[in-house]
């Protein structure tokens, strides 16, 4: 009876395992972190920012974008230029001082970039929040019109500049407005290195940057 009850357990089981073998291989494996695969994207953006320089304000224009993975992070390059100059009267007393009338008041101007750091929390609402960070190198520098005592002209003469570390961590609040189109409303703290120009604050291109950006690509 017993070997009955053995043989016939024996045969089901064998009967049983194309079944489990055919369910195994249709069914992808579920792992401990997540998906087996991740997916991968990307795309590109135009940042418009407001930030103070010298206590002034001041307009930043820039690009950025990267490689997007699994929804989730972003890496990738990101830069912007200040597109209105500031100007600082302080360092005009200096150029006077070295023997030089300025026709026209300087213009400080910065601009950096580097490597971009995105990581983006509730990719699924349509609504949620990205986490931009910067990390890389900037420079800065003054334009000024005059003329030197001695006669010589020097238009559109650009000196006393100098390049600094930048380190720019921000939040943003995204809008997925249509699949390939996302609209981005945020904050984000410039810190840079100190600077070392004449009449001019160590912390004059640090401050705080409010504004937008528009990203196309695939999300």
């Amino acid at each position: 009876m017993y070997f009955r009850l053995l043989h016939s357990a024996i045969a089901l089981m064998i009967a049983a395992v194309p079944s489990i073998a055919q369910d195994t291989t249709s069914a992808p494996m579920r792992t401990l972190f997540g998906k087996d695969k991740l997916t991968s994207s990307g795309w590109g953006a135009v940042t418009t920012h407001y930030t103070e320089v010298l206590g002034q304000s001041t307009l930043l224009v820039g690009m950025r974008g990267g490689w997007l993975i699994d929804h989730r992070l972003t890496i990738g390059l990101a830069g912007q230029g200040q597109v209105i100059g500031v100007p600082n009267t302080a360092y005009d007393a200096h150029l006077i001082a070295a023997g030089i009338a300025p026709q026209q008041g300087s213009r400080l101007y910065m601009g950096y970039g580097g490597l971009l750091i995105e990581p983006i929390i509730g990719y699924r609402s349509p609504v949620h929040v990205s986490l931009p960070l910067i990390i890389g190198a900037g420079g800065v520098g003054y334009q000024w019109n005059g003329r030197f005592q001695d006669g010589f002209d020097p238009r559109n003469h650009r000196d006393d500049g100098q390049a600094f570390f930048v380190l720019e961590p921000g939040v943003e609040l995204e809008i997925n407005v249509i699949p390939l189109v996302r609209l981005g409303i945020g904050a984000s703290y410039r810190y840079t290195s100190d600077l070392d120009l004449p009449a001019t604050a160590k912390d004059a291109a640090r401050g705080f940057n409010a504004g937008m950006s528009v990203k196309i690509g695939r999300f």
